[in-house]
């Protein structure tokens, strides 16, 4: 309950951000509004209001990784998508905004085994040396 209760505010929060955030107005001259990349810079400059709008999703993941031979780390992280769309006259453009956020770490601790080995996956092949010809 806690956990979904912490992913709803933090999107609600988002949210109320990206709904605050105010139409903003930009000077932007009059070759750059038609894409020219010669004429960019040049011409009148045009005032342009440009409005952001978008949506958020928040979801959870874990991770799980080794840390000793009886013990698991365990990570709990929220995962923010915030996307993101600028509308002015002439188009708009979408952005995605993704944001990790570390939540809960914990480690597992297992019983110590009598006997362990630890092979390498990477040095695997390697383990029969090779015969002299």
């Amino acid at each position: 309950m806690m956990m979904n209760s912490l992913a709803s505010q933090v999107a609600l929060t988002v949210q109320d951000t990206i709904k605050n955030m105010r139409t903003s107005e930009i000077k932007v001259p009059l070759g750059n509004i038609f894409g020219s990349q010669i004429l960019g810079q040049y011409g009148p400059k045009i005032k342009i209001n440009v409005t952001p709008i978008g949506r958020v999703n928040v979801d959870f993941f874990t991770e799980f990784e080794d840390s000793g031979i009886n013990q698991t780390r365990h990570k709990i992280y929220l995962k923010v998508i915030a996307e993101v769309k600028t509308i002015v006259p002439f188009s708009s453009k979408n952005m995605v905004v993704e944001s990790t956020i570390p939540i809960a770490e914990t480690i597992i601790v297992g019983r110590v085994p009598e006997n362990y080995v630890n092979v390498p996956k990477e040095d695997l092949t390697n383990v029969i040396p090779e015969i002299n010809k």
